[in-house]
C-alpha cells in the first residue's frame, strides 16, 4: 500500500495511486490548502461533490461534469484543483457556462430602467417622517402596482383614462364620427380651395369638427394623465433620470399636443389664412399620435412584457445583423430580378423597384404590386422566397430562446426575492 495515498475531503475518504494526485496534494499543501497528518494522509476542507471527477482527470481521463451542478461552483473547482479549461470536453460546455448570471443582471438592469427613477436606490436608517412614508407608499404603488390596493386602483384608473384617450384619438380621424362646423369660413381663392378639397383628409379637418363632448372627455383624460406624469416626477428619487427617460418625454410631448390640436381644431381659420402651416399641422398630429405609446406603460406592469422588452434589448446585435443581411440580399435579388425581367417592358422599370419587390418577398409580405412574368423571373422569385423563409427563422428562434431563458430566470428571481422577504419578516417577528 506504499504506492497509495489517502485523501480525506471533509470526511469522505479516497484512496488513489495516481502520481498526479500525489503531486497536486504536495503543491496544495505548500500553499496551505491541504493539511498533512503524521501518517501521511491528506485532509482538505472542501466539498467532495466533484473530487472523484478530479481523480479521474489526474488518472489520465477527461474531466466530465455532472448535470445539475452550479456552473460557478464548477469553474471554482477547476481553478482550485488547477485543471485547465481545455481539459473539459465539449459535452460539458453547457454545464460549465450555463450559469445565467448575465440574464439575472440584465433583468435587474431592465427593471431599474422600467422603474424610471421612481424607486429609491438604497435605504437608510434615518427616521421616516409622515411625508416620506407617504412618498414610499406612492413609490411602491407605481413600481409594483399589483403589490398593494392603491397600486391596483391607480393602475385601473390609468388604464381606463389611457384607453379612453386612445379611442377618442382614433375616432377623431373617422369622418362619420365628426360633425359639421356651424360656421365655415369662406375660402379666399381657388389655390387655397384646391389645396384643401383635393385631399379628403384636409377637407375633413376643414369642414368637420369633433363633437364637443368628446373633446371635453379627451382633454380631461389627457389632463389627468399629465398630472400622473407630474406626480411621478415629484415622488421620484432620481429626477434627472426620470426627466431624461425617452418614454416620459414622449408622454409629455403627446399630452401637450392634445390641447394644441383641440385649439387648432376649433379655429379652422388658421388653416385657411396660413395654408403653409399644413406641414406644421402634420407634425403636430404625428406627435400627438405618440399617445398610443402610453399603452406600453400599462403593458410593462406585466412580467411577460418586461421580458419581451428585455429580449429585444439583449438581441439587438442579432437583429442588426439580420437587417444588414436582409439589405444585402434585397439588393442582390432586386438587381437580379431587374435583369431577369429586362426583356419584359411591363415589369420592374428600374432596379429600385426590383429592390422593393425583393424586400416584400424576403419578408414574406408579398404586396403583389410588382411580380415577374418570365421564366427567369419565376426562377429568381422562387430562390428569393426560399432565402426569405430561411432568414425569417433566425430572429424567431433567437427571440424565442431568449424569452424562455429570461422567463425562467425572472421566475426564479421573483421566488428568491419573495422567499428572502418572508425570511426577513419572520426574523423581524422573532426579534420583536
Amino acid at each position: 500500500m506504499e504506492d497509495y495515498i489517502r485523501i480525506s475531503v471533509r470526511g469522505t475518504k479516497y484512496v488513489t495511486s495516481s502520481p498526479g494526485a500525489r503531486d497536486l496534494m504536495e503543491k496544495l499543501s505548500k500553499d496551505g490548502h491541504v493539511m498533512v497528518s503524521p501518517n501521511g494522509d491528506y485532509f482538505i476542507d472542501r466539498s467532495p461533490v466533484l473530487f472523484h471527477k478530479v481523480l479521474d482527470y489526474l488518472s489520465g481521463r477527461k474531466f466530465h461534469l455532472p448535470k445539475g451542478i452550479c456552473a460557478i461552483e464548477a469553474r471554482e473547482e477547476l481553478e482550485f484543483w488547477m485543471i485547465p479549461i481545455e481539459a473539459v470536453p465539449n459535452c460539458c460546455y453547457e454545464v460549465l457556462f450555463d450559469d445565467n448570471l448575465s440574464s439575472y443582471d440584465a433583468i435587474e438592469k431592465a427593471e431599474e430602467q422600467l422603474i424610471q427613477g421612481v424607486s429609491p436606490q438604497e435605504e437608510n436608517n434615518t427616521p421616516k417622517t409622515k411625508l416620506r412614508r407617504f412618498r414610499d407608499i406612492l413609490n411602491k404603488a407605481v413600481q409594483d402596482p399589483f403589490s398593494c390596493l392603491l397600486g391596483k386602483i391607480w393602475l385601473l384608473i390609468l388604464a381606463v383614462l389611457t384607453l379612453t384617450s386612445v379611442v377618442c384619438f382614433l375616432l377623431n380621424t373617422v369622418e362619420e364620427y365628426r360633425i359639421d362646423r356651424d360656421i365655415l369660413q369662406v375660402i379666399p381663392n381657388n389655390k387655397t380651395y384646391n389645396f384643401f378639397y383635393s385631399n379628403p383628409k384636409r377637407r375633413m379637418l376643414l369642414t368637420t369638427i369633433k363633437p364637443p363632448e368628446r373633446a371635453i372627455i379627451e382633454g380631461s383624460c389627457n389632463a389627468v394623465l399629465l398630472l400622473d406624469l407630474i406626480l411621478r416626477f415629484i415622488i421620484s428619487h432620481r429626477k434627472k433620470v426620470f426627466f431624461l427617460n425617452i418614454q416620459n418625454i414622449i408622454e409629455l410631448i403627446s399630452g401637450t399636443m392634445c390641447f394644441l390640436i383641440i385649439y387648432l381644431d376649433s379655429r379652422p381659420g388658421i388653416l385657411i389664412d396660413y395654408p403653409d402651416l399644413g406641414f406644421l399641422i402634420l407634425i403636430i398630429g404625428a406627435l400627438y399620435s405618440l399617445r398610443v405609446l402610453k399603452l406600453l406603460r400599462l403593458a410593462e406592469t406585466t412580467a411577460e412584457m418586461k421580458i419581451l422588452k428585455l429580449c429585444f434589448y439583449q438581441s439587438w446585435k442579432v437583429l442588426c445583423f439580420l437587417v444588414m443581411v436582409f439589405t444585402i440580399f434585397s439588393v442582390i435579388f432586386g438587381c437580379g430580378m431587374f435583369w431577369a425581367e429586362f426583356n419584359n417592358p411591363d415589369t420592374f422599370p428600374n432596379i429600385p423597384m426590383g429592390i422593393w419587390w425583393a424586400i416584400v418577398t424576403i419578408t414574406t409580405v408579398g404586396y403583389g404590386d410588382f411580380y415577374p412574368k418570365t421564366t427567369f423571373g419565376y426562377l429568381m422569385a422562387s430562390v428569393t422566397a426560399m432565402i426569405g423563409i430561411s432568414l425569417i427563422a433566425i430572429p424567431v428562434a433567437t427571440l424565442s430562446s431568449n424569452f424562455n431563458t429570461f422567463y425562467t430566470c425572472y421566475t426564479y428571481r421573483k421566488k428568491y426575492i419573495q422567499a428572502k422577504k418572508k425570511a426577513k419578516e419572520a426574523r423581524f417577528k422573532d426579534l420583536s
